[in-house]
């Protein structure tokens, strides 16, 4: 299939609808988003890149987001620069897995890794300069990740974490990672990333905040195994130190256009933490949109048929227990595609 809309340029369209229940909002038909992704060479190592999506709210308005917009320059395998707004490294899937959900096996993002914008606790976003590229290390396959960016503004709901325009503090976040893919495991990849920002809050003090993440992934035409960890500590001047830990576990096997696939997830943050601050007893939200907090951990089993090349039927149930709230069950349906 050629995508190609002018000489220079490439363009992928992705996009998902579905139905979704879950035992504490009523049933709903839901227009996922529509992901529009274009390449263009602008020259022999200069490369430009931008997203643009249109996502459905829970204000059921449609929003259109810039989701990336990157100036590349790689002259080498050794280096590769891009300046703009980008996916952050921080854990494997925020980069390996973007807006197009008919390239994720499963219906959703783990939800430590759920965008940022839409109510996730990581910084999944950044405006900044990244750095990667290949470290000389023979048939280890050893790569590097160097990021500098604004950071993010840490809020509460309806702020935009992404400081696109204006940083609001003199203050940058920093990130580095490190990951290696070795010649003799075809589809292994390990790794680790730590990055440090001083988040601004909408009130003084400011908390500083470091977020580690490791992660050990095998895929191949037909087996998907993904491991990963994080530890995220939020820092007062004063001193206390505040500690949350999360992790998910997926596996899948693909039998013909078929693939089955089970997920468990955990995440647990102190309840007097100063930036995921505990809501209540009643701030139930579809953990698809992630705007938990506290404890929240379970299983998620589902199913994928490719009944296309380019569309797939994904069936999946959730459920999940937490701190201070009735255990949720899910189940979820949706219709992903591209063209």
């Amino acid at each position: 299939m050629v995508n190609e809309v002018a000489p220079r340029l490439q363009l992928y369209v992705f996009g998902d609808v579905g139905y979704q229940w879950y035992n504490h909002v009523p049933n709903t038909f839901e227009f996922g988003s529509l992901d529009l992704f274009m390449t263009a060479r602008l020259s022999e190592k200069v490369s430009a890149l931008g997203e643009a999506l249109f996502i459905s709210k829970s204000s059921n308005r449609v929003a259109v987001d810039v989701e990336r917009l990157l100036l590349r320059y790689r002259p080498s395998d050794y280096l590769m620069a891009s300046i703009g707004r980008y996916h952050s490294w921080v854990g494997y899937y925020n980069t390996a897995f973007n807006k197009g959900e008919f390239l994720e096996t499963a219906i959703d993002r783990p939800f430590i890794y759920a965008f940022d914008d839409s109510g996730g606790v990581l910084p999944m976003q950044e405006v900044g300069v990244n750095v990667t590229g290949r470290i000389p290390s023979g048939t280890m396959g050893l790569n590097y990740v160097v990021e500098v960016g604004n950071g993010r503004d840490w809020g509460g709901p309806g702020v935009e974490p992404a400081q696109n325009y204006q940083d609001a503090n003199n203050s940058k976040s920093i990130n580095g990672g490190l990951f290696l893919r070795p010649e003799g495991i075809s589809g292994l990849q390990i790794g680790f990333s730590i990055r440090h920002d001083n988040l601004s809050l909408p009130a003084p003090p400011a908390v500083g905040e470091t977020i580690a993440t490791v992660h050990a992934v095998y895929i191949n035409s037909k087996i998907e195994i993904l491991n990963e960890g994080a530890l995220v500590r939020h820092v007062e001047p004063s001193g206390p130190v505040f500690s949350t830990t999360a992790f998910y576990t997926q596996i899948s096997r693909a039998f013909g256009a078929w693939r089955p696939y089970f997920r468990y997830q955990y995440f647990n943050a102190p309840s007097d933490d100063p930036v995921y601050v505990y809501a209540g007893p009643n701030a139930y939200a579809p953990l698809n949109v992630t705007t938990f907090v506290g404890r929240v951990n379970g299983p998620s089993a589902g199913i994928r048929y490719d009944f296309t090349e380019h569309s797939a039927l994904k069936l999946q149930y959730d459920r999940y227990s937490l701190r201070g709230l009735a255990t949720e069950n899910g189940l979820t349906s949706q219709v992903a595609f591209t063209f």
